[in-house]
């Protein structure tokens, strides 16, 4: 109820959707963050949001210029014509700074970053654009290695951009006279929404502090409510035949398409607070949002192109992996590497592209190529070691991938809890599984790896990470089993959601591998001998799924496939009972069974192990919950878009 006071649930949907928020704040004290640190949770939350919305309803940026708030009337109606080409000496001057902007985007689409930095570095500190660019290169930097350093340098630079922002766009007494902003006022708005959003990026991934990561809310929030202003005012007139600036209406296009897809993807159980705050997304006007985008050919259409080609690679595969629109991918990295040949983001999408269309090779030369095409940011390595290390596993060439692992555990500042879990799992996978006696088995090596996985454990937006705390669990298990783990090499690969990416080949090999050695384990009696039959038989009911559907795709029917994964998901069920640690398997067991079903057309069955997914979360906490309730929820809107009506609904 606290937060109710400050935010009113969004009430309409899609492109009409408005946001209030309440300015009774008057009878409350301000608290500051000296006061609040000693006060309750409900006393953190109320200080921070009286003070952001004190002084004239906008403290996010220290500043004390005007800023767009929800509640306030629109800063100029649909009749209102700013000028949005410049049409005098002052803004002339900015079209040449723009000429320079453009110019540094194309040096660093040829990979040219160190040169790109120094035409942004000169002007940074007086001009917004500069301003705007140089932060958007160093937050990449710092999201990228975590370097302390970096990160300070980036919320230097782009405060320094707030500032220039703020005092250029329109004043509090001008928009209370209705006088119609002008060009670079308009710019203004879209460059301060931009800036704003990097510096809650940084905040998020920074912070620990509730304070901190409310204001990052806010922040974010502020941003989100200025792109959907300056959306509906300008590309509804663009597409009416208005002249309207295309470099600022890919800015537009860019900033709320992506919020859309986020929004979108936020799962269930924050998205009432999200409501709560005013925001609300949807993929699809995300998604048309960004291609509107991209056909401009304008300054931040390469952008629109990332954040598509990001959308299908990583978070469609990740929820929907096999109807994934590699066509539009590969047509759209042909596209911009037909104008910069060299481009390391858009080679990477083309490995991305390469495996999954499960070409493991080919993504491997790709991936390598990226490697040596420039070494000016050599952050840019551990996104191609990352892939590098699951194409080498997705082949069971375990030494590789423990060497992808390893260069990311000692040069990437992010997970190296997961890091140093998944090297400790293949170098397991490598010396342990082919030869699972006692003798292998006490290998100090190994043994030394996972117990030093808890030692660097990391907070994001004031949590740990899941996958680190799934790492930590593995690894206490692997010293509570006296050194062993049931093919955690092979489980890595279904935690991560690489099965869908295994070739027919591999996957037949796997379904042997693990069949074999749930018989061994049968021999074995150990505390968690119930999880790790559980584990086998969902993991062995998974690939046959995989290879149901591999069939399905090649338009043929593998009866046999379909039959096998069903009775295996079924045998891990009746495991339930005596399951010790691993619940996250029951619950991601009703999920691939509730997938299954929803294959076959069988709705009212998906949605039923649907619910049982559902439940296993209200009764025991396990690990991966978040990974697997995004799953699930995102299955359950997917089987509601094609059921026949009369069929219940979860």
């Amino acid at each position: 109820m606290l937060l109710e006071r400050f935010f009113k649930k969004s009430d309409s949907e899609h492109d009409n959707d408005s946001s209030e928020t309440s300015k009774s704040t008057e009878s409350l004290q301000t608290v500051t963050e000296s006061e609040s640190e000693k006060m309750p949770i409900t006393g953190v939350i109320l200080g921070t949001m009286v003070s952001a919305f004190n002084n004239d309803e906008e403290s996010y940026n220290g500043t004390s210029g005007y800023t767009t708030s929800p509640d306030a009337p629109e800063r100029y109606s649909d009749t209102d014509s700013p000028i949005m080409f410049p049409d005098n000496a002052k803004e002339q001057e900015m079209n040449e700074a723009m000429k320079l902007v453009h110019h540094a985007m194309n040096l660093i689409l040829d990979n040219k970053f160190d040169e790109a930095e120094a035409i942004l570095i000169k002007h940074y500190e007086t001009d917004m654009h500069f301003a705007l660019g140089y932060g958007a290169i160093i937050t990449f930097q710092s999201l990228m290695t975590f370097d302390k350093k970096e990160v300070e340098k980036g919320f230097e630079i782009l405060t320094k951009g707030l500032e220039l922002t703020e005092s250029k766009r329109q004043s509090k007494a001008d928009y209370l006279r209705l006088r119609a902003p002008s060009y670079e006022e308009v710019l203004a708005d879209l460059l301060y929404a931009e800036t704003l959003l990097l510096t809650s990026l940084l905040t998020f991934t920074q912070s620990d502090s509730v304070i901190a990561l409310l204001k990052g809310a806010l922040k974010t929030r502020t941003s989100y409510t200025i792109y959907k202003s300056l959306y509906h005012k300008y590309v509804g007139r663009a597409k009416k035949g208005e002249n309207i600036n295309p470099d600022f209406l890919s800015g537009i296009y860019l900033g709320y398409g992506s919020f859309q897809i986020a929004l979108a993807m936020v799962p269930p159980k924050l998205m009432k607070l999200m409501e709560l705050m005013g925001l609300s997304g949807s993929t699809e006007r995300g998604l048309k949002a960004l291609s509107d985008g991209i056909e401009l050919n304008a300054l931040r259409s390469p952008l629109c192109t990332m954040g598509l080609l990001a959308y299908h690679t990583a978070f469609k595969f990740n929820l929907d992996p096999y109807n994934v629109d590699i066509v539009l991918v590969e047509s759209l990295v042909t596209k911009y590497l037909a104008e910069h040949p060299n481009c390391v983001a858009f080679h990477f999408f083309k490995g991305r592209a390469a495996a999954l269309r499960r070409d493991l090779e080919a993504a491997d030369k790709i991936y390598s190529y990226c490697l040596t095409v420039q070494d000016e940011w050599k952050s840019m390595y551990h996104t191609c070691w990352w892939e590098l290390m699951w194409t080498a596993a997705l082949r069971l060439r375990w030494d590789e991938a423990a060497s992808h692992a390893e260069n990311l555990f000692i040069q990437s500042g992010w997970s190296k809890t997961g890091y140093l879990y998944l090297l400790a799992v293949f170098r397991y996978a490598q010396f342990v599984d082919g030869s699972p006696t006692q003798k292998h088995r006490d290998n100090p090596n190994i043994t030394k790896l996972f117990e030093d996985v808890k030692e660097y454990q990391i907070r994001i937006a004031g949590k740990r990470l899941q996958v680190e705390k799934y790492s930590v669990r593995k690894a206490r298990t692997y010293k509570r089993q006296k050194n062993y783990l049931f093919l955690p090499a092979i489980e890595a690969l279904f935690v991560w959601g690489m099965f869908s990416v295994l070739s027919k080949e591999i996957a037949e090999v796997l379904i042997v591998l693990c069949t074999e050695r749930e018989k061994e384990d049968t021999n074995m009696v150990t505390e968690t001998e119930g999880d790790n039959r559980a584990l086998a038989f969902v993991m062995i009911g998974s690939l046959w799924k995989h290879l149901y559907i591999l069939a399905k795709k090649e338009g043929s029917s593998d009866e046999l496939a379909m039959k096998n994964s069903e009775e295996n998901f079924h045998k891990s069920l009746s495991f339930e009972k005596s399951i010790k640690e691993d619940h996250f398997i029951i619950a991601w067991c009703n999920l691939e069974l509730s997938e299954l079903f929803w294959l076959q057309s069988d709705y009212n069955r998906a949605l039923y192990h649907l619910r049982l997914c559902k439940k296993v979360s209200s009764r025991v906490k396990y690990s991966l919950e978040g990974r697997i309730m995004f799953k699930m929820h995102n299955l359950r809107d997917r089987i509601n878009k094609i059921k026949p009506k009369d069929d219940n609904t979860v």
